[in-house]
């Protein structure tokens, strides 16, 4: 591949200019505060706000990732072979964002008569409600994930290239991602508020009626950030790989074939696995993170914005670090003490509490330490997101040597896949954790939950969360495809180009 505009790297393409870069990493904006809505406030505005069962908020949610799996692979395969004057991947990145916008307002906007009781029969009109918008959500935002990271991977064959475009990405991923949470928090739920449905003084983000400002200017950064994305990387099209002449028709056959034809690669399916037991215990996190603010370390709105702002700066430092230390170092020892600082920091706190050796809450040097915490854990998961997906892009070049064909949608969709699917068992368990094992109340008031309580979810915060993490470290140490293999790939990828020249 030949990239206009730009000076060329060392392996004799052209690079790719700042601005391309920029652009697509601006469309991880979108994708984040949706993210941010979808993982950060569905479970505890159904629950708290609204007054659904855990359970079936859970239950619906996994439903929607299980689909969301499914459909990943089949956008990849899709965009892999897709065929337009405009490209493999840009027709899905200005088609997708409009209905991913429309499904994420329906879901924070369930018709007034399914909210009106929490009991009976419409627990389960609810339970549909939510289970048929989040699967549709879900769909669309596949719809532009898949290809926006395949682009990724085929903007350059040049190892730091790659890397500092997944940067960029992850600069604007989590840099969004805590941001929207701050302004979420601070603005929009900022102070307590008197809850419509029962007339008790609560945080404002436990009632339902303060969420309607924050979906509307969600909705609109979403579309503005997804299509300024297709519009900054519109130059590269011609640049880009075409489609196979040949491809076989998609069936539930050719996509079960594709999908399993990934994981012949062993390094890939290294990866694999072991990102399938990460996202278990990342389930789990994110189902919990904003219980835990609320009722086991009782922050007020404002003290969450700041939990959740502090994390911008640690994930985009680790970002944009992550390129500069795997120009240095190999990307397996990078991928491996990232993860182990994560899983550290993801538990410490939890873990210091239920040994007795935390403050108490309200005490004035508990959020400091908190925010240290969370600045260590969003920093390891910035380093760690970005080799991970450099990783990828590897194994495709690798995979692309063997069999001929560029399938950055196969792979990253395949990835996905497995991902969506361990998270969603990881968030359906956590779902029935809070009903069967925590017993978490609906409408619960921060400081007045039983100490029992908060003892057990806790535990499921702390330890049960980082059962299935250790598993994945141990399966991403078995990870074997170094530079210097790497390198020899791209060799012998480009004697084959200039040979068929």
């Amino acid at each position: 591949m030949n990239v206009k505009n730009g000076d060329e790297t060392g392996q004799g393409e052209r690079a790719i200019s700042l601005g391309g870069k920029a652009a697509f990493g601006v469309g991880a904006v979108g994708e984040a505060v949706f993210f941010g809505l979808f993982g950060g406030f569905i479970m505890i505005y159904y629950n708290q706000a609204i007054g659904l069962s855990n359970s079936l908020i859970g239950t619906a949610i996994m439903f929607a990732l299980i689909g969301d799996a499914i459909t990943d692979p089949i956008v990849g395969i899709m965009s892999d072979r897709w065929r337009s004057r405009f490209g493999r991947r840009h027709p899905f990145l200005v088609a997708a964002p409009v209905p991913m916008v429309l499904s994420i307002y329906c879901i924070f906007n369930p018709p007034e008569v399914l909210t009106a009781g929490a009991e009976g029969p419409t627990q389960m009109y609810l339970f549909a409600w939510l289970a048929f918008w989040t699967i549709l959500s879900r769909t669309f935002v596949t719809l532009y994930h898949v290809p926006h990271l395949a682009l990724g991977g085929e903007l350059t064959k040049d190892q730091h290239q790659r890397s500092q475009l997944f940067s960029a990405n992850t600069f604007f991923n989590y840099g969004t991602g805590a941001s929207f949470a701050f302004i979420a928090f601070r603005f929009f739920f900022a102070g307590e508020r008197v809850r419509e449905s029962d007339g008790e003084m609560v945080p404002s983000h436990l009632d339902s009626a303060a969420y309607n400002p924050l979906i509307f200017t969600a909705c609109v950064v979403m579309l503005l950030s997804i299509w300024g994305c297709a519009a900054g990387t519109w130059r590269y099209i011609p640049n880009l790989s075409a489609p196979p002449a040949n491809s076989q028709r998609l069936s539930p056959i050719t996509l079960v074939t594709s999908i399993g034809g990934t994981l012949k690669n062993r390094n890939y399916l290294i990866l694999v696995i072991g990102f399938f037991f990460f996202m278990l215990t990342s389930g789990i996190f994110d189902t919990l993170e904003l219980f835990m603010f609320t009722y086991y370390w009782e922050l007020k709105s404002e003290q969450i914005s700041w939990m959740r702002l502090v994390g911008a700066p640690a994930a985009i430092t680790g970002a944009l670090l992550a390129p500069i230390l795997m120009r240095k170092f190999d990307r397996k020892p990078i991928m491996m003490i990232s993860l182990i600082g994560g899983l550290v920091f993801a538990q410490l706190m939890v873990d210091l509490r239920l040994l007795g050796l935390m403050f108490e809450n309200g005490n004035s040097a508990l959020l400091p330490l908190l925010l240290i915490n969370r600045f260590g854990f969003a920093f390891s998961l910035g380093v760690s997101t970005v080799v991970m997906l450099s990783m990828i892009g590897d194994i495709i070049d690798d995979n692309e040597l063997e069999t001929g064909e560029r399938q950055e949608g196969l792979y990253y969709s395949a990835r996905a896949f497995f991902a969506k699917a361990s998270s969603s068992f990881g968030i359906f368990f956590a779902g029935i954790l809070l009903d069967a094992y925590i017993r978490l109340p609906t409408g619960a008031l921060p400081g007045e939950l039983e100490s029992d309580i908060l003892l057990r979810l806790g535990i499921v915060a702390g330890p049960v969360m980082a059962i299935a993490a250790f598993i994945s470290i141990f399966i991403y140490s078995k990870y074997d495809l170094n530079r210097e293999r790497h390198q020899e790939i791209t060799r012998l990828l480009q004697q084959r180009a200039q040979s068929s020249d």
